[in-house]
């Protein structure tokens, strides 16, 4: 599997933060299930140490927030976003701009929790290891990413994608260390005008850092012809599919 350069998805991520609240669509979606999923597993009583890692413009960090009380914060993302969480956040937070992957941890967490970032890491099963590290015995490690049938239309039209592990995947890397108190994938279809628009939702997205740089022409247009023939609903509209996945799994010592 060929991994995508981390500064490159920085450079595609920090171009798209302005206009990424509007169009994540399906992100918003998924991180109010995995809080759906993730409050009547936490304990009643205010937690000590919190880390979000890939945290993006904070969609997911004002949402916990306003749900959780904690002690200390830490937000981690690979684009210095720190002002941007400044604007939207009520509670004290201490931020982290690096690679989540390699996150060095100086204390141990009551939750770690991640939406739509690990798709981008290179290894995730190591990550779950990683993530021992850091948390605190009965810990909660709170994970939404993306099954294999993510942007399917995209990947059959130019061979390029991430690398999606399937749920079983994910349990089998849990299942040592871990109690897997939750586990879903479901699929979400979004629709478009036309083909264009659905590249400039991903560009908007950060998702083109999967992309190889600029396209001709002749290689637009073919896209394009391509995507209506095969990927056309009966409203003339064309669709792009998401497959959201969730876990969340308690820490065992």
């Amino acid at each position: 599997m060929k991994f995508i350069e981390k500064q490159r998805i920085q450079q595609h991520f920090q171009k798209a933060l302005n206009r990424y609240d509007a169009n994540a669509l399906v992100q918003k979606k998924i991180n109010q299930q995995l809080i759906a999923q993730l409050i009547p597993n936490l304990p009643a009583t205010p937690l000590d140490h919190v880390l979000e890692l890939g945290c993006g413009t904070g969609l997911l960090s004002e949402q916990l927030q306003q749900q959780i009380q904690a002690k200390h914060w830490i937000l981690n993302d690979l684009c210095d976003v720190k002002n941007c969480l400044h604007k939207r956040l009520s509670q004290p937070f201490e931020f982290y701009c690096g690679d989540a992957e390699q996150f060095p941890f100086t204390r141990k967490y009551d939750l770690i929790i991640t939406a739509s970032a690990v798709q981008w890491f290179h290894h995730k099963a190591e990550f779950i290891q990683h993530c021992k590290v850091g948390l605190k015995p009965d810990g909660l490690l709170a994970i939404a990413t993306f099954g294999q049938e993510n942007l399917k239309e995209i990947r059959t039209l130019t061979q390029i994608g991430l690398d999606y592990p399937d749920l079983s995947d994910w349990k089998e890397w849990l299942q040592t260390n871990f109690d897997l108190l939750y586990g879903e994938t479901t699929t979400e279809e979004l629709t478009f005008p036309t083909p264009i628009s659905v590249l400039q939702h991903l560009k908007n997205t950060g998702v083109t850092a999967t992309g190889k740089g600029h396209w001709t022409k002749q290689q637009l247009n073919t896209f394009i012809k391509q995507y209506q023939q095969q990927f056309s609903l009966l409203s003339k509209k064309v669709r792009l599919t998401y497959q959201p996945l969730w876990l969340i799994a308690r820490y065992k010592q």
